[in-house]
């Protein structure tokens, strides 16, 4: 194979299998979401702030056995150099749009005004906030991550009392202070690698509704206006003029135009009103739910860890394919069968050799028996050795493994770099 071509299939082998693997985890949190209700949007918020974790749930070993390992292997061996390239050719134009549309927004924002308005931005850990003005777009926007910036709208800031705007500088503050703005930033990443899986274009939705709730609540609880003149303001920028933004990924904007998500906060905004909840009772709950959070994303950490293979795993199963690779079974020992393998020899008797074809009824005039692969994300392997067996005749043996400079220049690569 050449080494083009091991980088692209390997690669792409790999990432199918972490993306699958990670379905899990990712068809939970949207179970829950589905089923939980608005008004359990934190709950929610923290789900959605590990599925980023579900990235590593592809090394567990939990996704490497039985009937499921099979499927994987056929799976693989169905696997072009053509699909590969352009899965990543797909990636690759993804990426550099959004690298361009970040710097394009950039260049944008250096020729805004910048508002002074120390006062009425809440500060707090992490770089000042900038806020800029803008005549271009017709809904507040926050965004970066090491250089934070909120954009307010010239039509919203004529349209608005200070309390009323400083109500807006609340809600895109918490955006950024509460690691929204960096979650949608990651989404935003996770939509680029993994562009074919439309459960990340349906979790990302979940996230913008949820964070909303979120900034909603503390622009109300922290803020200078109470949950109906807050919703009040909603209504009001809504009204001024439909979005014309250049939000994208990455960003939140305080107008969103789905009534749905609209209809949940105005209910969301009642609640917070019957219950009259205080400032230091929200902190509280902030609190706690930041705790669970950590918690949540801790647990799922270890567990990954603990059933986890380690960077490379050199494998001890004797995996056995028929002639035409498709894969019989991943541990020959585990299944009841007999033979020795070193590198540079295999052994297997008539009877044993009989037993197994007998059992598996394998395609073709020989058998392949593959060891001392070298693993990184369960069932994604190459290298070792392979030795290939004539049927009804286990003298007739052919050892495959090679050790020439490519093949341990991409065992290198396969190692430490992909």
């Amino acid at each position: 194979m050449r080494f083009g071509s091991f980088i692209l299939l390997y690669s792409l082998w790999k990432l199918l299998r972490i993306m699958l693997a990670a379905s899990v985890l990712m068809a939970v949190a949207l179970a829950v979401c589905k089923a939980g209700g608005a008004r359990r949007w934190r709950l929610h918020l923290a789900l959605l702030s590990i599925v980023p974790l579900a990235c590593l749930t592809g090394y567990s070993k939990i996704f490497y056995r039985g009937r499921l390992f099979l499927l994987m292997n056929q799976m693989q061996s169905r696997i072009t150099e053509e699909m590969a390239a352009g899965y990543f050719l797909v990636a690759g134009f993804l990426a550099a749009g959004y690298v361009h549309r970040q710097k394009e927004l950039r260049r944008w924002l250096h020729g805004l005004p910048y508002l002074e308005t120390k006062s009425d931005v809440p500060e707090g850990r992490g770089p000042k906030i900038k806020v800029y003005l803008s005549k271009e777009c017709h809904s507040p926007f926050a965004g970066g991550i090491f250089r934070p910036y909120i954009v307010i709208p010239q039509i919203i800031k004529n349209s608005l009392s200070k309390e009323q705007l400083a109500a807006v500088f609340y809600h895109e503050a918490l955006h950024i202070r509460r690691g929204h703005v960096l979650l949608l930033n990651i989404y935003a990443w996770l939509k680029i690698i993994w562009w074919i899986h439309p459960l990340i274009y349906i979790l990302e939705e979940k996230l913008r509704e949820n964070i909303e709730y979120s900034s909603d609540e503390g622009s109300v609880m922290l803020g200078p206006l109470g949950p109906y003149e807050y919703a009040g303001v909603l209504l009001k920028t809504i009204g001024i003029k439909r979005q014309i933004t250049l939000v994208k990924e990455g960003i939140s904007a305080f107008q969103d135009q789905r009534y749905s998500v609209l209809k949940k906060r105005m209910e969301l905004l009642a609640v917070l009103e019957q219950e009259n909840g205080t400032r230091r009772s929200y902190q509280k709950k902030t609190y706690r739910s930041a705790v669970l959070t950590l918690l949540a994303a801790f647990l799922t950490v270890s567990f990954i860890g603990a059933t986890s293979m380690p960077r490379y795993t050199k494998m001890k199963e004797i995996a056995v394919y028929d002639e035409k690779l498709h894969p019989l079974t991943f541990d020959l020992e585990k299944d009841g069968f007999q033979a020795k393998a070193a590198y540079d020899r295999f052994y297997i008797s008539k009877q044993e050799l009989h037993r197994l074809t007998e059992r598996y009824k394998p395609q073709g005039e020989y058998v392949i028996f593959s060891y001392g692969s070298i693993i990184k994300v369960p069932g994604a392997g190459g290298f070792g050795q392979a030795a290939r067996v004539r049927v009804g005749d286990p003298s007739d043996i052919c050892l495959m493994g090679r050790q020439e400079w490519p093949d341990r220049l991409m065992e290198f690569v396969m190692k430490y770099l992909i």
